[in-house]
């Protein structure tokens, strides 16, 4: 899968979340308990979690064209950063980059959440429970971070949510063929949407998940320009050197280990998490 990348094209997007049903299947995971309403619109589950690896958002309709009203849905699920915050800040180095994807190795992670912390898409969230699926693959660990890996795990050659996706909203292919397809398809609905753009071009170096947008980012509460950059290696490498001394005294204790994080942000010259 080196040098692949996700195509999102919301314009083409039907709502149907057969993405969220495909990955729950594909990989073994629980569902979780929702109220039908508790999101915006239909957004259900209404953030991402250690059990919901992709979710299809569903913005405010926008009726300030009482003849054309707009309602994007869009996808999401981790964007696998080029430059990733999370992978910059983890003390175990449990985050790693494979074929480009940014992947988590639960064996080594201790569940201190600065991955968490660091991501401003909110994507990465530490489990509360463990969960083993069907063919006995324990898919969830209570206690560990979890996201999103882009089917390197239960491996396949078209990622689940793809391979389901009735409208081809989401698409897979090599990065630079996926962005010649936004590119061509920007082309089409500018005349629709004036303010249509394409998301992830440059964003923390770059995307592994490219995303055609009906109007700017900031109206998907997106992040652009400063806010897309990669946080300060210094600070982060201050953090984990601190905590790689703690961390002598923890027993090989995740619990410890969680502590003694902890107490390496409140130690660091900066005094606050990372974020």
């Amino acid at each position: 899968m080196a040098d692949k990348a996700f195509l999102v094209d919301i314009t083409k997007c039907q709502g149907c979340r057969a993405c969220q049903v495909a990955c729950k299947q594909w990989n073994g995971l629980p569902g979780e308990k929702t109220e039908f309403f508790e999101g915006t619109e239909y957004t259900n589950p209404v953030v991402l979690s250690a059990i919901t690896w992709n979710h299809v958002v569903f913005s405010e309709l926008d009726r300030s064209n009482p003849i054309h009203p707009v309602w994007s849905i869009k996808h999401t699920k981790c964007n696998h950063c080029n430059e990733a915050n999370c992978m910059r800040v983890c003390p175990e180095n449990a985050i790693s980059k494979v074929d480009g994807w940014t992947i988590i190795d639960q064996d080594k992670c201790i569940g201190c959440g600065a991955c968490v912390n660091a991501c401003v898409y909110h994507v990465p969230q530490v489990s509360n429970i463990a969960h083993v699926n069907d063919v006995g693959q324990e898919i969830v660990q209570k206690d560990k971070s979890h996201k999103c890996n882009a089917c390197t795990v239960n491996e396949r050659d078209v990622p689940a949510c793809v391979n389901t996706c009735p409208s081809y909203a989401l698409q897979f292919g090599h990065r630079l063929a996926m962005i010649e397809k936004a590119q061509e398809r920007l082309k089409e609905i500018k005349g629709t949407y004036p303010n249509a753009c394409i998301y992830g071009l440059e964003e923390f170096g770059g995307l592994r998940v490219i995303t055609i947008l009906k109007d700017k980012p900031e109206k998907y509460g997106l992040p652009t320009g400063k806010d897309a950059v990669a946080i300060d290696i210094a600070r982060a490498e201050e953090v984990k050197s601190i905590y790689a001394f703690l961390s002598i005294f923890t027993l090989g204790l995740p619990s410890l280990k969680r502590k003694a994080f902890s107490i390496a942000q409140s130690l660091s010259s900066g005094n606050r998490k990372i974020s």
